[in-house]
């Protein structure tokens, strides 16, 4: 597929924000006092462990310690010659000094030769399962959208960015897309509202409203016809949102296959954003 270069200018940032709101979800979760099943095993736990306790760290504010750390990891990755680690470990990097008010360039995190590989989909793919084992889903506290993508700062709200997005697709004369998405947003705001809440029918609810309506939009964006339309990048967006959503979902629910499933559509979706820029 070929977008313009506004587009995808627009879609790599966002992607990139994307990534690092996975890392930044505040908080813990377990379900009923049970330990979470693992992806990784051996030299490469060893390594997850370290970012995890980097990341609460940085959830407590020891931003030094936190960047002690995830250099520690970055280490121990280069040792093993463990791209995925180096990749996931740079992230961390960089997602410690945005949580601090404090960024800089992607390539002074991430080591330049991974963001331009021909292997970003399984670096991707690779790193959010990391995210997975650092237990990185929580929306009890804080939505990460909301934290890192700049929507806070500018007063506009979650909710009102599904409208906003909503109302561009009806303007567009795609009136079922359009409340696909809001449907999408609307539930999606609304389980971080009940996250807390032990009605789980509620949470049971918009769990099943966003996976649903996540699945139709990508569905729906599978065919590439609809993005010779797409002069504005809102199909792409929504597949994007429509991908993190699901992710955020079945990662807060712990389903492990589930999240399999979603890390890999997400991370080749990222791959194809990350080709226009090679």
């Amino acid at each position: 597929m070929m977008f313009s270069k506004s587009v995808t200018s627009s879609m790599t940032l966002l992607m990139l924000v994307v990534f690092l709101c996975v890392s930044c979800v505040s908080g813990s979760v377990r379900k009923d006092g049970a330990a979470q099943e693992r992806f990784y095993t051996g030299q490469q736990a060893e390594i997850v462990e370290i970012l995890r306790q980097s990341r609460q760290e940085m959830l407590n504010n020891n931003i030094d310690r936190a960047l002690t750390l995830a250099d520690e990891a970055m280490e121990k990755s280069k040792a093993i010659k463990d791209d995925v680690m180096r990749f996931s470990s740079g992230y961390c990097n960089m997602m410690i000094l945005t949580h601090a008010d404090r960024p800089r360039g992607l390539i002074d995190s991430v080591p330049r030769e991974l963001l331009l590989s021909d292997n970003f989909e399984t670096l991707s793919y690779g790193y959010l399962l990391v995210m997975y084992d650092i237990n990185a889903f929580d929306l009890r506290v804080k939505d990460p959208l909301y934290m890192f993508s700049g929507y806070s700062r500018s007063g506009k709200s979650l909710l009102e960015l599904g409208n906003s997005g909503a109302e561009e697709l009806r303007k567009a004369g795609e009136v079922k897309f359009a409340d696909l998405f809001e449907t999408m947003f609307k539930s999606y705001n609304g389980l971080s509202e009940v996250s807390n809440d032990k009605n789980s029918d509620k949470v049971n609810e918009y769990k099943r409203k966003i996976i649903d309506s996540a699945d139709k939009i990508v569905l729906l964006t599978d065919d590439f016809k609809l993005f010779e339309r797409d002069n504005n990048g809102m199909f792409l967006m929504s597949r994007m949102f429509a991908l993190y959503m699901k992710l955020v979902t079945v990662g807060f629910d712990k389903d492990m296959a589930g999240y399999d499933k979603a890390a890999k559509k997400y991370a080749e979706f990222s791959d194809m954003i990350m080709s226009t820029r090679r």
